[in-house]
């Protein structure tokens, strides 16, 4: 197979999808082999009204990364797709769509109950079918090796049973109740919201400084106050003056002596009149404002719970169409904002405003729609979370769930330890509806697994659902394991739960997470997962969150359309360090694309290379170039053969690849995917392009046996990084190897096992294991030193803006028997690579000119002059060698620095330190010599 030119994603990723979904690369077996691991990942659904952002983006890149990771391992592994109905999210979409179509008999646009509640959800299904080919395309796009034969939908039929069957269930257990509570309340939703989709915000406001008059019982005898005589006024502040309209307490502490007269007595509500109970509890902070409360039970989360201690009247006056009830009186009918203003104004008139004052302080705004919720009673279904909490925190106590980070844990806990019981109901048509049914005979609710006709009670047929849906993340608590066929008990069951790891994003760990925690535990009897990972938030380059009002939000789409989903993968994959946000820039994704494009370059080279067409870079012809076949037994067995006897630059990347196997692996393992990609680029760019492939073009020139041990060190090489990048870059890491001749169809335990054939893929290859037979330590310090040389001769170069093609000679002082033999070993190498005419040895304390370059170097012991005249403006090197001079410096400094500390002496092996000592003595004769040459140029 023939490769581009250069890499242009276009021209593939949609093939290699296409074949990857043609041959059911993606799919999971219920019947694993004998032996055979199972990796599970359930995808956390996005929303079918979703367009793919960079937080997917993120999600979906790091669980295709570790599922093709643990298939190269040859693991029997599952990610499972799906949508989720998002019930507030499609349902506003369907009713903007059913507003634009008409009037309704009011004269309005139409709403969902000008239609009815079957028409409306025939349009709301239809709605969804138009639309879930969109985000599950984009997926598709990323290169997600997702298994679409299991995909599932919150609203399908199986995970629809699934759901009443944990209503029920929760229900007969006592666990799910309907009651008259206080709950969050959204007027533009008409519904109930959970305190997880209220974002408490902070606004600018005021606190208004209200008197209640305190009296006697009888509402109308003042309460002196001791200290003066005077009638008692107490002076309470609020944030929310409309709601004094429901108070039914004055509330202080028990202990604070300002207020201990006015223990047992009462309070006057101002305007209404109504005569409160003063009564006492620890719960009042006396720091704040004067340290007394107004209680307005039915409007407020705290001063509910003091009502209910305190058997408090609950008078509701904040109306669920936004509005003040009749309880309001004269304020009856006003919407919220009129009603404060009004209060506000009749409070002044009445002397009983003593002063206002500008307040931030934080609002419960809807996750939605941004509007401000409204803490008000309703009857509602609730989950008694408690019970279900307790497993729930014991299973990570113990360890038998992870998070990571691990600094997420005390997050968990801290909400786990606090949660108050779960609202489940809302007042939408898309969705679960509730399966309860009341009878209009004799007024029985009966919950059941089936629909009713009748009354279970009375046997009468007038019997009504319950018109409410669940709460959204009802259905998707229940995901790792509804997906599997529960409550049926299935094979998928059996086979792959529970999980591996739940990847998500910090912001749902308590809509999603913790909830799936209890439902796994109450339902599957094990824990959903056994880790859970947090990816990091997508910024922007400076930082600041995305959003559209700041113009600043990059779409994933956009960036595969220009560059490949392989950049835009790696990137995201390089910055995804545990704890740290990514901030991201167009630039970076430029520069992985640019990654690719060197992997697509140094392919080409090798096809150039193995079919014979090689020639120097003077056009020559380079003799015994024909094509070279596969060595017999395979290039890896090959190499392990002869491996004693290659050259010194293949026995070196050979050993560098080792190690980079080992960093990846262990960066997947231990959920540190960035220290694995960063370890693929610095070994594909920095030492494989940049250093190997420059070693092999000399034994190219030269031809024959050189040259043919090279090729096939260089395509192995090639080879195994393929296998290592392919969970990162899936697109072209299959392109680029399925063009290299010598590679091999490969197979699935299962695929195996079921008579499939093998085919031409990466993810069915065994991802690559460390191999102490291609370790040479002596071959890294040999090829470490050539580097170093040559990459001194080029510094000196690139500082004084010489050509290439300017030719000089160096004239090295070698002062011990090791660098001869290691100049006289690689003086063909550095020729050639640091392009200079000729070495020449020169004795100790000679100098070449008057005017010299001189570059000491620790490791070969030697130093390296370079006669000036005529080559350089001398000022420049002068600059050149005081920076060297500041760099040693500083890196003399650091290695000290270390040996100054006693801990590090008393505590390090003897290997290292004495590692530490050499380093240091090395900085000290580098200084020296920079030093010297310095003093040298005047």
């Amino acid at each position: 197979m023939s490769l581009e030119k250069s890499y242009e994603p276009k021209g593939f990723e949609q093939k290699r999808y296409d074949f990857w979904m043609q041959n059911g690369c993606f799919e999971a077996s219920d019947n694993p082999v004998a032996g055979q691991k199972t990796y599970t990942i359930v995808i956390p659904p996005p929303n079918v009204t979703g367009v793919l952002h960079m937080g997917h983006a993120v999600m979906l890149t790091l669980e295709d990364i570790l599922i093709r990771w643990r298939r190269m391992h040859g693991d029997n592994t599952l990610w499972l797709p799906g949508t989720d109905h998002a019930g507030i999210a499609t349902q506003t979409q369907v009713e903007k769509q059913i507003a634009k179509e008409g009037k309704g008999p009011t004269g309005k646009p139409l709403t969902r109950h000008d239609l009815g509640r079957e028409k409306f959800l025939e349009r709301t299904w239809k709605w969804k079918e138009d639309h879930h080919g969109g985000i599950t395309g984009q997926m598709k796009r990323m290169g997600c090796a997702l298994d679409w034969k299991r995909e599932r939908f919150t609203l399908d039929d199986g995970l629809s049973k699934a759901v009443r069957e944990v209503f029920v269930t929760l229900y007969e257990q006592g666990l799910i109740y309907r009651g008259d509570r206080i709950i969050n309340w959204c007027v533009r939703s008409q519904s109930a919201l959970s305190d997880l989709e209220v974002i408490p915000t902070e606004r600018k406001g005021n606190l208004w400084h209200i008197r209640y008059a305190i009296v006697e019982k009888d509402g109308k005898t003042p309460v002196k106050d001791p200290s003066n005589g005077q009638p008692t006024v107490l002076t309470i502040a609020t944030t929310r003056p409309e709601t004094l309209l429901g108070d039914t307490a004055v509330a202080v502490h028990p202990e604070d002596e300002r207020y201990a007269h006015i223990h047992g007595k009462f309070a006057k509500l101002p305007l209404v009149g109504r005569v409160l109970p003063v009564i006492t509890d620890a719960y009042v902070d006396r720091e704040f404002g004067t340290g007394a409360l107004k209680v307005t039970p039915a409007h407020d989360f705290n001063d509910y719970d003091l009502g209910q201690k305190h058997k408090l009247e609950i008078i509701q006056v904040m109306g669920l169409d936004g509005k003040i009830t009749s309880a309001g009186g004269a304020y009856a009918g006003l919407k919220f904002a009129e009603a404060r203003e009004k209060v506000v104004a009749d409070l002044d008139a009445a002397g009983l405003l003593a002063k206002v004052e500008p307040h931030t302080h934080k609002v419960g705004l809807s996750e939605r729609y941004g509007e401000v919720v409204e803490p008000v009673i309703s009857k509602q279904w609730f989950v008694k979370i408690e019970p279900l909490a307790k497993p729930a925190i014991d299973v990570v106590r113990s360890g038998k769930i992870e998070f990571a980070p691990k600094s997420w844990e005390k997050t968990y806990f801290e909400w786990m330890e606090n949660i108050r019981d779960w609202c489940i109901s809302r007042q939408l048509w898309w969705g679960h509806q509730i399966p309860a049914w009341y009878c209009a005979d004799c007024g029985e609710t009966s919950v059941s697994r089936t629909d009713l006709k009748k009354c279970p009670s009375c046997n009468s047929t007038r019997i009504q659902q319950d018109e409410d849906v669940l709460d959204t993340w009802f259905s998707s608590a229940l995901w790792p394991f509804s997906t599997l066929g529960w409550p049926e008990k299935t094979k998928a069951m059996e086979t792959f739960y529970p999980t591996a790891v739940l990847e998500t994003g910090f912001d749902i760990i308590f809509f999603w997470v913790a909830r799936m925690i209890m439902m796994g535990l109450h339902f599957a009897g094990d824990v959903p997962f056994k880790k859970v990972y947090m990816h990091p938030m997508v910024r922007d380059e400076k930082g600041e969150k995305m959003s559209k009002s700041k113009g600043n939000v990059i779409d994933p789409l956009l960036l595969i359309d220009q560059h490949g989903a392989d950049p835009l993968r790696f990137t995201l994959a390089s910055m995804s360090g545990q704890g740290r946000d990514i901030k991201l820039s167009v630039d970076r994704v430029e520069g992985y694309r640019a990654f690719a494009n060197k992997l697509w370059n140094a392919t080409k080279f090798l096809h150039l290379q193995l079919s014979g067409g090689g020639a120097d870079e003077g056009g020559n012809t380079v003799p015994n170039a024909g094509p070279l076949a596969e060595p017999k037994g395979g290039a890896e067995a090959w190499l392990k053969a002869n491996f004693k006897s290659l050259a010194p630059a293949n026995r070196w990347i050979l050993s560098r690849l080792q190690s980079t196997i080992q960093k990846v692996e262990n960066g997947f393992a231990n959920w540190e995917i960035n220290e694995s990609t960063n370890a693929l680029y610095e070994f594909a760019w920095l030492e494989f392009c940049d250093w190997s492939i420059e070693f092999a073009k000399l034994p190219f020139r030269r031809g024959g046996k050189e040259r043919e041990e090279s090729l096939i060190t260089i395509h192995y090489v090639l080879e195994t990084l393929f296998k290592l990048l392919h969970p990162i870059m899936p697109f072209v890491t299959e392109e680029l190897w399925d063009s290299l001749p010598w590679k091999k169809a490969a197979n699935t335990p299962v695929r195996a096992r079921d008579g499939k054939p093998a085919l031409a893929t990466l993810q069915f290859h065994a991802f690559p294991k460390p191999d102490l037979a291609f370790k040479d330590e002596a071959a890294e310090v040999e090829m470490s030193r050539l580097k170093s040389v040559i990459e001194a001769v080029r510094n000196f170069r690139g500082e004084n803006n010489l050509s290439p093609k300017k030719e000089f000679v160096l004239h090295v002082h070698m002062k011990d028997a090791g660098a001869k033999t290691f100049f006289a070993a690689h003086a063909n190498d550095i020729l050639t690579l640091a392009r200079v005419t000729k070495i020449e040895e020169l004795g100790a304390g000679k100098s070449v000119s008057k005017f010299e370059a001189v570059i000491p170097l620790a490791n070969p012991a030697a130093e390296i002059r370079i006669d000036l005249d005529g080559l350089v403006d001398v000022e420049e090197e002068r600059k050149r060698v005081r920076k060297e001079i500041e760099k040693a410096k500083v890196d003399l400094a650091h290695v000290e620095g270390k040996l100054s500390k006693e801990s590090f002496v008393a505590k390090a092996p003897k290997e290292l330190i004495e590692k530490t000592r050499a380093e240091a003595e090395a900085f000290r004769a580098k200084l020296a010599g920079f030093e010297a040459a310095l003093k040298k140029l005047g």
